[in-house]
């Protein structure tokens, strides 16, 4: 589907955060490291930090620039798969949270292109790139 204006871009990047939370809380139930429960803990805390950044950024932008105009940026390109059984190993669930850090700071570096018309929030998402890109760093120490 194509993320037509701001809000669109806002409402994706809250399922994005959302799904990413939901699949560290499934692997930290899933793991028996615990140094991978704790960092799995620690990015599902920051997932729940960021939904609620972004929707201060949406309260915060809900003026006519909500509306303005946005092309060429499809969130099916941008959805994570994070589908894994009972019992996924490990490497699995690493593998998994590699490639949906991988892709958030893909969408987060394409939309904040996107949306530069407004200067916090773009800074606000390229800022999130890098850190997905930093949690990926960290992922891969237990690869």
């Amino acid at each position: 589907m194509e993320l037509r204006n701001f809000g669109a871009v806002i409402k994706f990047a809250l399922e994005v955060e959302a799904m990413a939370a939901a699949f560290y809380e499934t692997a930290n139930a899933i793991t028996k490291n615990q140094q991978l429960k704790s960092s799995f803990e620690t990015f599902m805390q920051m997932r729940m930090t960021r939904m609620e950044l972004l929707k201060r950024l949406r309260r915060e932008n809900t003026t006519e620039m909500i509306l303005e105009p946005i092309s060429g940026l499809n969130s099916e390109k941008f959805r994570p798969k994070t589908e894994c059984p009972e019992g996924c190993p490990d490497k699995k669930l690493i593998e998994l949270a590699v490639s949906m850090e991988n892709l958030n700071s893909a969408f987060y570096i394409v939309a904040a292109k996107k949306i530069e018309f407004l200067i916090e929030p773009a800074d606000i998402f390229e800022q999130m790139a890098e850190e997905n890109l930093e949690y990926t760093k960290q992922l891969e120490k237990f690869g």
